[in-house]
């Protein structure tokens, strides 16, 4: 068993097997390790406004923090555990997800279909708001480190009334039907 947690600009990891006797496994480590050897704004911008999830579907941890490079190269980084331990393999993505539009304060949500994220967005010259995006990533692809693709809607194109929503999130061992 494990516990991970990502603050600001670091994350740590834990053993809690024992609860009376936890262990720190690894960390504190600054959360742009994660894509270390990639040779990609994942591996060299450590921006923050990290989030990290255990998928209990597949048993697996998911770390995203969004890489800024203003005014016109927004990422989200995103690792996905090749396993339930942490402390091993992870498969690593970067996505671009705008050109004109900051992803702003990303949430994620564990889905049999997708892992779900939505972002306020700002505009990446002026900063002025752009409203909400909704965006979807391939997850069966990613829990195979397979190449993994994603849809982004961003929503300010329809009303700019929309900010601060949240995805959907699966929580416990399996979909009730």
């Amino acid at each position: 068993k494990y516990y991970v947690q990502w603050v600001n600009l670091s994350f740590q990891m834990w053993d809690v097997t024992d609860p009376a006797n936890t262990i720190s496994v690894y960390g504190p480590a600054a959360g742009n390790t994660l894509w270390t050897g990639t040779n990609t704004i994942c591996e060299y911008n450590n921006d923050g406004d990290p989030i990290t999830l255990f998928d209990p579907l597949a048993k697996r941890w998911l770390m995203s923090q969004f890489a800024l490079g203003f005014p016109d190269n927004f990422h989200q980084c995103i690792a996905v555990s090749a396993t339930a331990d942490p402390t091993g393999e992870w498969y690593l993505y970067d996505f671009l997800t705008s050109t004109t539009m900051m992803n702003d304060y990303p949430k994620f949500g564990v889905w049999p279909d997708g892992y779900y994220m939505t972002v306020n967005q700002f505009d990446g010259n002026s900063m002025g708001w752009g409203g909400a995006a909704a965006v979807v990533f391939q997850r069966e692809a990613m829990l195979l480190g397979q190449p993994a693709l994603m849809i982004y809607l961003d929503l300010g194109q329809v009303t700019k009334d929309y900010g601060g929503i949240l995805p959907s999130d699966l929580d416990g061992p399996a979909p009730q039907a």
